[in-house]
């Protein structure tokens, strides 16, 4: 029974994630849930246990999306196609979200080919490939934390999101040592990612030379509260205007009427070598719709394209103009729940559109992204 449990969770989670599972709809997402707590739990206490070999970042089997190559952060939608790397004036560097659900390790084993195909189809495919119209793409696999660490928290928390850092930090250098060659560049990130995006800022962005080159970031996904710039990223603050430069982008999606209470009580940050979780704190929020915090709401005319690609057949769609307005309230971006079956497959309890936030408004983000590289080349002083 148990092993149909641990088989019934991913099955269900994963499926579900990818955005056409229409009969994921039919499960009531709160047994979804439970199924996958309860089967997800590794057996061995996290440091009774090895992480799994590290990546070997010079080999290009140890990213999910790189430039020069065909993958799924070329993908495109319809009427629309990557910019040629060659042409790219900058670079965006992409942390991508959960994508391991498994509990044979508390964090992925880098070899395991499925996850690997669940990360490239879902994440890069969806997300990464927002940023190919204006920049290189690379995007490393990491041994990420599995799913359960969030839910069950405390220090096996702590300890599987610091095994993952070090890859992502490790890949980052090695990006920069091997490719960057003084370019400019983007973070992006989602969910889990966005820990990770957030402590490459602070630990590896501000206060440096690279400051000169970063562009900014969309930290998309994870709940970050407004002091933590002023106590933590005090060079680097969160993003107000639409062609800003050197700021963060991040909002966390909900349906009107959602309850936020998690994102306020089961999310912590790092200050300093402490954690400290968002309850009672201030959230930041950037509308993707508006990029200005003087325009916290727009409705659904200001969305010139929603677009997720498919899981079945090989044909990009079109993106979906209007789909659904935003408006930031208390910290969270609250939308009007779209119709169609592809944007409500995977939304969580608590009306929480996590599984979306990059695809519900993937066409703004494009042109956003491109307009702040154009402002920052903008500014690079011209030489005679």
């Amino acid at each position: 029974m148990r092993k149909v449990l641990i088989v019934l969770g991913i099955v269900i989670v994963v499926l579900a994630g990818l955005g056409y599972a229409a009969w994921a709809l039919r499960v009531p997402r709160t047994l979804w849930l439970w199924v996958l707590i309860q089967s997800g739990k590794p057996d061995e206490d996290i440091f009774a246990t090895e992480p799994p070999p590290a990546p070997d970042y010079a080999s290009s089997e140890a990213w999910a999306a790189l430039p020069y190559r065909a993958d799924a952060a070329d993908t495109a939608p319809a009427g629309f196609a990557p910019i040629p790397d060659d042409a790219a004036p900058a670079d965006v560097f992409f942390v991508h979200p959960t994508t391991y659900f498994g509990k044979q390790n508390w964090n992925q084993p880098l070899d395991d080919a499925a996850v690997n195909q669940a990360t490239d189809e879902r994440s890069i495919r969806n997300q990464a490939s927002v940023f190919n119209g204006c920049c290189r793409i690379y995007a490393p696999r990491y041994r990420q934390a599995t799913f359960y660490v969030f839910i069950g928290q405390g220090d096996a928390e702590l300890e599987g999101i610091r095994r993952a850092y070090v890859d992502v930090k490790e890949a980052f250098r090695h990006y920069l040592e091997t490719w960057n060659d003084g370019r400019p560049f983007l973070i992006a990130s989602h969910s889990q990612g966005s820990r990770y995006a957030l402590w490459l800022i602070q630990d590896m962005v501000q206060g440096t030379p690279l400051e000169k080159q970063f562009v900014n970031a969309y930290v998309v996904g994870y709940a970050i509260p407004s002091e933590w710039f002023s106590r933590e990223l005090t060079d680097i603050g969160p993003c107000e205007r639409p062609d800003q430069t050197g700021c963060v982008a991040s909002w966390s999606t909900y349906a009107e009427g959602a309850d936020t209470s998690r994102s306020r009580v089961s999310i912590r940050h790092r200050y300093g070598d402490a954690f400290e979780s968002n309850e009672g704190k201030a959230l930041d929020c950037t509308n993707p719709l508006t990029w200005d915090a003087r325009s916290p709401s727009a409705g659904a005319g200001a969305n010139i394209g929603a677009w997720i690609y498919p899981t079945t057949g090989s044909q990009s769609p079109a993106p979906i103009p209007g789909l659904t307005g935003a408006r930031c309230e208390d910290g969270a971006l609250y939308i009007t729940p779209p119709d169609l079956v592809a944007y409500n497959a995977a939304v969580l309890p608590g009306k929480n559109y996590h599984n979306y936030d990059y695809q519900l408004f993937y066409m703004n983000i494009r042109e956003n992204a491109a307009l702040r590289v154009k402002a920052f080349l903008e500014q690079i002083p011209s030489v005679d």
